[in-house]
C-alpha cells in the first residue's frame, strides 16, 4: 500500500527546505554506497574482505559475530545474478538459524545492493516515516515485512519523481538506482523525525 504522508513529507521538506540535498551526509553515503556497488561488481565476496568490511562498516554491522557475518556473505553471494524475484522475508529465516535472530533490516541492505532498482532498505529511521500499528496477530517479522511492502510500493509511486535526478546530479551518482536515492533522502528524514521527537511536521 502506498503510504501517502511519506510522500507528503517528502515534497513539504523538499518545499520548506531547498537546501534538503545539500547535506554533506549524503555525498559520504553516496561515495560509500558506490563504492560497495564497484566492489561487489569484482567478483566472489565471500573472499573480499576489504568488501566485508565496508559493508558491515556502512550498515552497522560490528555487532554481528564473525560466523554469522560469513553466513549473511555466503548467502548474498549465492543469490548474485538471481533472476527470480527474492523475497527478504523468506531470505531472513534462511539466514536465522546461523544468525541467530532476526535480521530483516540487514537482509534488505543485502538484496538493495544485489538490485537497487528492485528492493528498497528498512531500517530503523525509514521505518519511522513508514510507521504503522501492529495488528494483534503479527509477529516482529511480518510487521517487518508488511511495511516493506508499502515502502516498495510508495517508492514505486516515486520512482519518476524529479529529486531523484537532482540527487544523482548533487552526488556525482548517475549509477544509483532510484529505490537507493529515495532510501537515502527517507532515512535522514526519518533520523531528524527520530531526533526531534516529532511525527510527521504537519501533525
Amino acid at each position: 500500500m502506498i503510504n501517502n504522508d511519506a510522500i507528503r513529507l517528502l515534497d513539504y521538506s523538499l518545499n520548506q527546505f531547498p537546501d534538503l540535498l545539500e547535506n554533506n551526509a549524503f555525498a559520504v553515503n553516496s561515495a560509500v554506497y558506490t563504492f560497495l556497488k564497484e566492489e561487489f561488481r569484482k567478483g566472489d565476496v565471500r573472499s573480499n574482505l576489504l568488501f566485508q568490511w565496508s559493508f558491515s562498516s556502512f550498515y552497522g554491522m560490528g555487532i554481528v559475530p564473525s560466523e554469522a557475518k560469513a553466513a549473511f556473505f555466503s548467502k548474498m553471494e549465492s543469490l548474485r545474478g538471481s533472476s527470480d524475484r527474492l523475497d527478504p522475508r523468506t531470505v531472513t529465516e534462511e539466514l536465522q538459524p546461523a544468525m541467530g535472530k532476526n535480521n530483516f533490516s540487514f537482509v534488505t541492505k543485502m538484496l538493495n545492493l544485489l538490485s537497487d532498482t528492485e528492493y528498497p532498505i528498512y531500517d530503523k529511521y525509514v521505518g519511522v516515516v513508514f510507521q504503522k500499528p501492529f495488528t494483534l496477530e503479527e509477529t516482529r517479522l511480518d510487521h517487518q515485512n508488511s511495511v516493506y511492502r508499502d515502502i516498495v510500493d510508495t517508492y514505486r509511486s516515486l520512482e519518476s519523481h524529479p529529486v531523484i535526478e537532482a540527487f544523482r546530479s548533487r552526488h556525482g551518482c548517475s549509477g544509483m538506482g532510484y529505490m537507493k536515492v529515495l532510501d537515502s533522502i527517507f532515512w535522514k528524514l526519518g533520523k531528524d523525525m527520530d531526533a526531534n521527537h516529532e511525527m510527521f511536521p504537519w501533525e
